[in-house]
């Protein structure tokens, strides 16, 4: 029997063509290819906005259904949370087509996306004493109109003693996308260089670099916004590995954190009579909301407010005057962070009742754990958006489910993304193994 030639075709053009290069051709710079990826386009987030309606009608259907004392109206309550979890489904698919869409097949336009942060998984490995480190992450612009999103898995500093440290970080930009930016392009830089100028390698000399360098780039990037009073702002989620000469085969993990994206350390529980091995979960940073005890004394120390509008916020107690407008209450829903200009110098703008000093602070809090290779198992780093619908040990169990780093951290932003959450999605996992 002979062979049967591939087809090439286009189908949502209905043409066909005589290879895959010609094929390729049209998928790039076809007007008639673009014009009815926009139609389809156009169709599915006409279809997802449906959804979005079924789904909060059935949430509030669900809601009177489990609150109503009427036996009749209590029992509907499993249909209607089927038919949730049905509309659920629907939306995560309809989102994701979108997400796809925003890749494109135009290389350059992939190009410009993956800058971005629109949508992006990927892996990288390095190397610290004798283990060997998988990171893989993912990246969706979720449900927002933009992705102010952002993650780094190749900084590798080196100590003015030899001494490599390996790092990774994960950023979430808010009120703009500048200030997430300038901490990709000047951060990596401003850590290298004072670690740089430290005499060794040490817990303590490590501490101070990032503590000086977190200011250093916060000073840099506010000294723009003063010139162009420009309000964004960033989180900063980092994590370097390292190894000090005094103590060669302890591997330390130092989290330094500003604002409310989170880190969890994934350890595995020995088995014993009880049951079998099992997963514990420990946070390696603490969120920065303004409702936190020491943040909110904080806050109120300066003649700030903490009040709660929709979620717990940092506010400017009076209007303020910035960028040529009068603004009566600016806030922010995390205590510390980047940039933030406005709520950084707020009485430089108006707001008299607010002492010198920094109502969102860029001061990374810090924590260090020693990695035991026995038990411990994986690292997540993951921004607000995961964790505002997965508790920690929903998330270490999603990535503990997975084969391999990248597919971990893809899951666990699609399984974020089912539960509801309509923000940026980033997820970083991070893995290692002993090697000879």
């Amino acid at each position: 029997m002979a062979a049967v030639a591939p087809q090439h075709i286009c189908y949502l053009c209905t043409r066909k063509f005589t290879d895959a290069a010609a094929l390729k051709t049209h998928e790039q710079y076809s007007q008639l290819h673009q014009q009815n990826l926009d139609r389809q386009d156009g169709v599915i987030r006409q279809h997802k906005e449906e959804v979005i309606s079924s789904v909060n009608r059935l949430r509030q259907q669900l809601h009177d259904a489990v609150s109503s004392s009427n036996p009749v109206t209590s029992s509907r309550a499993g249909a209607i949370e089927t038919q949730l979890r049905q509309q659920i489904g629907e939306f995560s698919q309809a989102q994701e087509a979108i997400e796809y869409r925003r890749a494109g097949s135009d290389p350059a336009k992939q190009i410009r996306n993956a800058q971005a942060g629109t949508f992006r998984a990927t892996r990288h490995e390095m190397r610290c004493g004798r283990l060997h480190f998988e990171v893989g992450a993912a990246c969706w612009q979720g449900g927002k109109e933009m992705n102010e999103d952002r993650f780094v898995l190749d900084i590798e500093l080196l100590s003015s003693d030899g001494l490599s440290v390996p790092g990774i970080m994960v950023l979430d930009g808010h009120s703009g996308s500048r200030c997430v930016d300038h901490l990709v392009e000047r951060l990596p830089a401003g850590l290298q260089a004072r670690v740089a100028s430290k005499p060794l390698l040490s817990d303590d000399f490590l501490r101070e670099a990032v503590v000086e360098a977190c200011a250093m780039v916060d000073e840099e990037f506010l000294t723009w916004a003063r010139q162009q009073e420009a309000m964004d702002g960033s989180t900063l989620l980092l994590a370097l590995i390292y190894e000090t000469a005094s103590q060669p085969g302890k591997t330390r993990l130092l989290v330094a954190n500003v604002g409310d994206s989170r880190g969890i350390l994934c350890r595995a529980t020995a088995p014993d009579s009880s049951g079998p091995q099992g997963l514990q979960v420990f946070r390696l940073s603490e969120d920065h909301k303004p409702n936190r005890e020491d943040e909110r004394q904080r806050i109120e120390a300066l003649g700030g407010t903490v009040d709660l509008h929709g979620v717990w916020r940092v506010i400017c107690p009076e209007q303020v005057v910035f960028g040529g407008r009068t603004i009566a209450r600016w806030g922010l829903a995390v205590s510390r962070a980047f940039g933030d200009l406005l709520l950084k110098e707020p009485y430089k703008y108006g707001c008299t009742k607010v002492l010198p000093g920094q109502l969102v602070s860029a001061e990374p809090e810090l924590r260090l754990v020693e990695l035991d290779p026995s038990l411990d198992r994986f690292v997540v780093l993951a921004c607000d958006g995961i964790w505002d619908v997965l508790q920690d040990q929903d998330a270490g169990a999603v990535c503990a489910g997975q084969c391999g780093v990248e597919l971990a951290a893809h899951c666990l932003v699609k399984h974020a993304f089912a539960a509801g959450s309509m923000d940026n999605l980033t997820a970083v996992v991070l893995t290692w193994r002993v090697c000879g």
